[in-house]
């Protein structure tokens, strides 16, 4: 007659034991399915801002050194300074083949460049294009001998996003702008970068076009002092 010692020599492996393998595989299976749905719920345009951001952080971008503000030889009367820059900057739009992405505006205390985001970004992106940069470089030289301050803007559209809201797409947007500035020498303490969201639209229209209008960066420069607050003309 058996022992129950004897019997226990001769049980096998423990039956139930797959269980364990099965519960780790469905828990793999699960979290796939979750990434899978967490990734529908990102759209393309913010996919591609975050990677860019992810990119920036990781980038080689030489550092900005601070520069010396210009001054100039003459000072400048009020209401007769800006203009030869104004003529300057508009001469810079003629050679540009997307020159209707590019508007200009000024009198002669102010001068607005309104720059198309299209022209500057990849959809949903925050770096500049490379084919963007000679535009920037070119701006840079004309702005860099004034000493007045420069006010650089980030405009949205209207389209809601997820992840990624529009306020942080208009101002890393605009923040781009001012580093590339002062990479191509125009001192970075005369900047400041602003993100506007869409809550400044041109075209108030639902359209892709009135959209692509209201996605924008304009650069604004008056003749004024640093120790005033930011103005800007009521039409733009």
């Amino acid at each position: 007659m058996a022992t129950n010692n004897d019997r226990s020599k001769t049980v096998g492996p423990d039956p139930h034991r797959w269980l364990v393998s099965y519960a780790d595989y469905m828990t793999l299976l699960c979290a796939f399915f979750i990434m899978l749905y967490a990734l529908q719920l990102v759209d393309e345009e913010e996919g591609a801002a975050i990677r860019s951001e992810i990119e920036a952080v990781f980038s080689n971008q030489l550092p900005i050194t601070d520069l010396p503000v210009p001054q100039l030889s003459t000072p400048l009367a009020k209401g007769n300074g800006l203009l030869p820059l104004l003529a300057d900057i508009r001469q810079v739009t003629q050679i540009i083949p997307e020159s209707d992405d590019i508007e200009v505006h000024g009198e002669e205390d102010w001068i607005s460049v309104s720059l198309n985001a299209d022209l500057l970004f990849a959809s949903g992106q925050t770096r500049l294009r490379e084919q963007a940069l000679p535009l920037i470089e070119t701006i840079a030289e004309h702005l860099r001998g004034w000493p007045f301050p420069i006010n650089v803007q980030g405009h949205s559209d209207d389209t809601p996003s997820v992840g990624v809201s529009n306020w942080e797409i208009s101002v890393l947007r605009a923040a781009s702008v001012v580093q590339n500035l002062a990479l191509y020498g125009v001192a970075p303490q005369r900047m400041a970068a602003m993100g506007m969201s869409h809550y400044h639209p041109v075209d108030e229209g639902d359209s892709d076009e009135a959209k692509a209008k209201n996605r924008r960066v304009v650069i604004f420069m008056t003749q004024g002092s640093f120790d005033k607050p930011w103005s800007r003309p009521s039409e733009l």
